[in-house]
């Protein structure tokens, strides 16, 4: 069985074809074109049940609340079906709070989080009614003003900023080196520290317009370890605790734990190999000597050294949904109690993202060259019609995504090879994986591109950007359509005077110049 199909998810395999949920990803293919983003429907409201079932059997005092964070997949049609299953929705731009109140969420259950916050963004979430997170301390003053000057009731939290001293190992999300995650964290732009919150949480609770119903804090994707989520609950109602006797025994009504889970197959980080530096410098230093014994033997050593470079998907599975809710609700409840803060009727609030779309989204791309070098080193390049710049979320967290060629999931892998993007650039989408025996016009499916990924796109080199369907059992919409080359070019302007009259001919004088 192919290491994907243990996961049990949208996935399958029939007659060779990969299928997600009952559309045959090749006939998707041929019906909306290449390459193309495919999102299942029934893998984003399973996820979403699973968290909100999970964590609610863990926190029985009161109510659970899934906010799944906008900004891994803001599509449109993707956020109705969110606020359809009742979740509400963790904002960070004013494009996404519009969504998210085109979408219909419970305006109460709208999240508005990030730093730095526009004032007009700030008065806008506050006229609509939403929650806004200060992450900030400028923030303060204009939550106010526009609470007193529009004549309604900001509903706020400050977001915490618990330091992690119990969680010293390497940050994932640190691919260039080997940072501690406490260290990683306490850099991070978001929350504020405890001096900070004790600046502005007494005015906050003083304030006739303005009201403090509780805290937020997140520190994102570290690390997929238990231990990790269980110092983050630790450290986060021990700060809870500290704030609330500073402020004289508050009690608050909403805690919202934030997102960082990972999704099963876990791509995050897996590309990058540590050992490789070291791995790369001996082949810089054994080349060097081969050079003095000639391109003859010089060549097929290096190829068969260069052979011994491979990447394959992670194959360690990340922790369940109910292993993740299981720890943070226990270590939460417990600290918070030891802490003297009453969990009773407590609201409890968490913001998934990748965990919520990850593996809800693949990547179908088709073959458009092979090139085979045999000499003076063997080396196989195969050339699909996307790019990396349709990845740019999961190149940035340096992803290794698991795949298969959706024609051709039942053959054997004979080979390795780069599989290599469209664009300028060197594109290494996958570098040297093992392949079956591949041929121009075969499908690739890049699996778990859900979070991030198509919402990241970008046009370099001018490219119009892919479309993207939902898929619904064995159903298959349109929910963006792909781009044409008049798309990626209507926010230009060009000015009067730039404007070509006619072909210019270069004097013979700029001729002999240039």
């Amino acid at each position: 069985m192919p290491a994907f199909l243990q996961m049990n998810d949208c996935l399958s395999t029939r007659h060779g074809h990969l299928y997600v949920e009952a559309c045959d990803t090749v006939e998707l293919v041929k019906a909306f074109g290449s390459p193309l983003f495919v999102f299942s429907e029934k893998q984003i409201r399973e996820n979403v049940r699973r968290f909100q079932q999970a964590f609610q059997q863990g926190w029985p005092d009161g109510p659970v609340k899934v906010l799944p964070a906008a900004k891994a997949n803001w599509i449109p049609a993707i956020q109705r079906i969110l606020a359809d299953e009742g979740c509400g929705c963790d904002v960070y731009s004013e494009g996404e709070l519009s969504i998210a109140l085109e979408a219909g969420f419970d305006r109460s259950l709208i999240s508005v989080n990030g730093v730095p916050k526009d004032e007009a963004h700030i008065y806008r979430c506050i006229d609509a009614g939403v929650r806004l997170t200060i992450d900030s301390l400028e923030e303060v003053a204009v939550i106010e003003r526009a609470a007193k000057e529009l004549n309604k009731v900001a509903r706020v939290r400050l977001r915490l900023k618990p330091p992690l001293p119990g969680f010293t190992r390497r940050s994932d999300f640190v691919a260039e080196g080997m940072v501690p995650t406490d260290i990683a964290a306490l850099v991070y732009k978001g929350g504020l520290t405890y001096d900070q919150v004790l600046e502005v949480a007494p005015r906050l609770w003083r304030m006739k317009n303005v009201e403090l119903l509780g805290f937020h804090q997140h520190h994102g994707r570290h690390s997929r370890s238990l231990e990790y989520w269980e110092e983050q609950m630790r450290r986060f109602a021990r700060e809870v605790g500290r704030v609330c006797r500073a402020l004289g025994g508050f009690q608050p009504k909403e805690i919202d734990i934030g997102g960082g889970f990972p999704i099963p197959r876990d791509p995050f980080n897996a590309a990058t190999d540590y050992t490789q530096p070291l791995q790369l410098a001996a082949l810089q230093g054994i080349s060097s000597v081969l050079k003095m014994a000639g391109k003859s033997v010089r060549y097929p050593l290096l190829t068969r050294l260069i052979n011994m470079f491979e990447s394959r998907p992670n194959r360690n599975p990340a922790y369940s949904i109910e292993d993740y809710a299981d720890v943070c609700t226990r270590t939460l409840r417990e600290e918070l109690l030891r802490q003297g803060v009453s969990v009773a009727g407590v609201m409890l609030q968490l913001e998934p993202g990748r965990s919520v779309h990850g593996n809800a989204g693949i990547h179908l791309t088709t073959v458009k060259s092979i090139k085979r070098i045999t000499r003076p080193i063997q080396w196989n390049s195969i050339i699909v019609d996307t790019t990396e710049f349709w990845f740019t979320g999961g190149r940035y967290e340096h992803h290794l995504h698991d795949y298969v060629f959706a024609n051709k999931v039942d053959h054997p892998l004979v080979g390795k090879a780069d599989i290599i993007g469209r664009s300028c650039y060197g594109d290494r989408l996958l570098p040297i994986v093992p392949v079956p025996e591949v041929e121009v016009g075969d499908i690739l499916a890049i699996l778990d591109v859900g979070a991030y990924q198509e919402v990241s796109m970008s046009n370099f080199n001018a490219l119009p950007r892919p479309a993207s369907v939902l898929v619904c059992g064995d159903r298959a919409e349109l929910i963006r359509r792909r781009e044409s080359e008049q798309d990626v070019f209507r926010r230009d302007v060009i000015p009067e005077r730039l404007r070509l009259k006619e072909p210019r001919v270069p004097s013979r004088a700029h001729d002999q110049v240039n």
